[in-house]
């Protein structure tokens, strides 16, 4: 810790206990050193201390539990921009899998005929689960006629690499972010004792020649998953 450094000491502290948490010295779980401790070892005011706490609480790195303590979260499952599922446990190492709850062909109703002008689709459903824990329901509905020998053996891997495999690339997509609250549905279907914030994300995804491919309806625990979204203002708009 550097007295004499124009950053300010709270700064400097929470780096360093985010340090401790990156290294996995104060692993997922772990009960942190009180504001006292902290105050002692690093010879700083509680103020400051309880500020840089503050800080990495914010930052969803420690959570405080009124008669307990301060503990290391559990890591988020972060998503950036359009990545499937499977895309996002490869690349983080994260052990996880598929459950396929529903593959059936609907007849699709007036809504769904507009949007995706087919009479007949498959409806997906599936759940993701880390350490058996689920994480996130995803209700897919695409044409027969777009993927027609397309199986429920199909789905328990990256739905977009089937989808690339066969043809079909998904360029860009078009959602929306809303918060749901916990119904007797989502209680049941998170196993949840306690409510828990949800995230729901509704969206169309389009090929590279614009052809709207299929839609997709996915809620997350928001408390084990983020969605990061790079949001750019194009040259020339007008807002």
């Amino acid at each position: 810790m550097d007295k004499n450094s124009p950053i300010p000491m709270y700064y400097q502290l929470a780096e360093e206990l985010r340090k401790k948490i990156q290294d996995n010295i104060w692993p997922p779980g772990h009960c942190i050193d009180s504001e006292r401790v902290l105050s002692q070892e690093y010879n700083l005011s509680r103020m400051t201390v309880r500020q840089a706490i503050g800080e990495l609480v914010q930052a969803g790195l420690l959570t405080r539990e009124k008669g307990r303590g301060t503990f290391v979260c559990e890591p988020k499952i972060k998503q950036r921009d359009i990545m499937s599922f499977t895309e996002i446990m490869e690349s983080s190492g994260i052990e996880f899998r598929t459950d396929v709850v529903a593959f059936e062909k609907i007849e699709a109703d007036e809504d769904m005929y507009s949007v995706l002008k087919s009479d007949e689709l498959f409806r997906i459903q599936r759940l993701r689960l880390v350490k058996e824990l689920i994480i996130a329901e995803e209700i897919i509905y695409i044409p027969c006629s777009t993927l027609p020998d397309l199986e429920k053996k199909d789905l328990f891997g990256s739905f977009y690499k089937y989808l690339e495999n066969h043809g079909h690339i998904v360029n860009n997509t078009e959602a929306s972010i809303q918060a749901v609250l916990v119904d007797d549905y989502y209680r049941g279907l998170f196993r949840l004792k306690d409510a828990v914030p949800l995230l729901k994300v509704s969206s169309k995804n389009y090929t590279t020649e614009d052809k709207l491919l299929f839609i997709e309806e996915s809620v997350y625990r928001s408390d084990k998953y983020t969605l990061d979204v790079n949001i750019s203002r194009r040259k020339g708009s007008v807002i």
